[in-house]
């Protein structure tokens, strides 16, 4: 395991800016531009590993459709 990462597996930096953006919220302001920047790449690059692995997932039409047909 890398020096940079706890034994979960999250890299520090990712924690960090968990850590961060938590402080912000708690704080009742925004996350600083860059952070919340950071953030959303991760989570676009999180989103096309997925799409990748996974194809095109679209599963919450069918799921709604199935709720409402049910009593």
């Amino acid at each position: 395991m890398s020096a940079d990462t706890f034994p979960t597996g999250i890299p520090a930096e990712t924690l960090a800016d968990l850590e961060a953006v938590a402080a912000a919220v708690a704080a009742g302001r925004k996350p600083d531009p860059e952070l919340a920047r950071r953030v959303r790449e991760r989570a676009r690059q999180a989103t096309e590993a997925v799409r990748r692995r996974c194809g095109e997932l679209n599963i919450a039409v069918d799921l709604i459709r199935q709720t409402r047909d049910e009593p």
